[in-house]
């Protein structure tokens, strides 16, 4: 019986050579200072909540140059003129009386033209300023939430990066308990066949061995699941990301 295959530490990211995975890999797990800013880079320029609060952000700051070309809009210019003679004006009928101004079957022409300009009182009562201090304020908060949603991005990198790492140490302890386990078991299936030790013993050594298999699997788990959690939130692959940083 040979020993089965738990999990190699070095997880498949990409089509990398194996020598190029060692070292980033090591480097991943043993410089926390170079690669936990890299992750966060890489998780802020990602994510999609990132991006709907620097719309927002983009958004309140253009109601903000519109708020204060907002004087203009208000501003309203208008003219009008009108022309006529009396006949159009007051057709002549023989039973209303005649204007002053009407000269036998001469009319003289009538005509007027007027400009003017009309402008909202709001403006006038800090309507305009009102609007752009509630567009600032706008900004303000927008510029808030994006603060907040960094640190929160950032405290979410550095925890998965952690439990990445402390997977892996897990991983490494169950595979040497199962190594033993393993060395165990067939030492005594050996001594149980040399009559040497009594079945129930060899039965206890079977069960240590399956217990340790156990453990393994579920370190395995945990690590990689831990570690496609990380790359979610980074956006992409960790061992591609890291290696133009870690292999120089």
């Amino acid at each position: 019986m040979t020993l089965p295959f738990i999990l190699s530490l070095v997880i498949c990211f990409s089509q990398t050579t194996p020598v190029q995975i060692g070292k980033t890999q090591m480097a991943f797990f043993d410089s926390s200072d170079v690669v936990i800013p890299i992750l966060i880079r890489a998780a802020l320029k990602n994510a999609p909540q990132m991006a709907v609060l620097v719309i927002e952000k983009q958004t309140a700051e253009n109601g903000l140059e519109l708020a204060k070309k907002e004087f203009l809009r208000e501003v309203n210019l208008h003219t009008g003129y009108n022309y006529g003679n009396i006949n159009t004006i007051m057709p002549h009928n023989d039973n209303q009386p005649i204007p002053a101004y009407y000269s036998g079957s001469q009319a003289r022409y009538s005509y007027y033209a007027g400009i003017g300009i009309g402008v909202s009182l709001e403006q006038f009562f800090g309507g305009r300023k009102l609007r752009t201090d509630k567009q600032r304020l706008a900004i303000q908060q927008s510029e808030a939430e994006i603060k907040e949603g960094e640190r929160l991005i950032k405290n979410q990198v550095i925890s998965l990066y952690q439990n990445v790492k402390l997977a892996r140490v897990t991983v490494q302890h169950t595979q040497d308990a199962l190594q033993t386990a393993y060395v165990n078991k067939t030492m005594a299936e050996k001594q149980f066949k040399e009559g040497s030790i009594q079945v129930s013993q060899q039965m206890t050594a079977d069960q240590l061995y399956t217990n340790a298999l156990l453990s393994a699997e579920e370190a395995k788990n945990k690590y990689q699941t831990n570690l496609y959690f990380l790359e979610a939130l980074v956006g992409i692959p960790v061992l591609p990301l890291l290696s133009p940083y870690l292999n120089k």
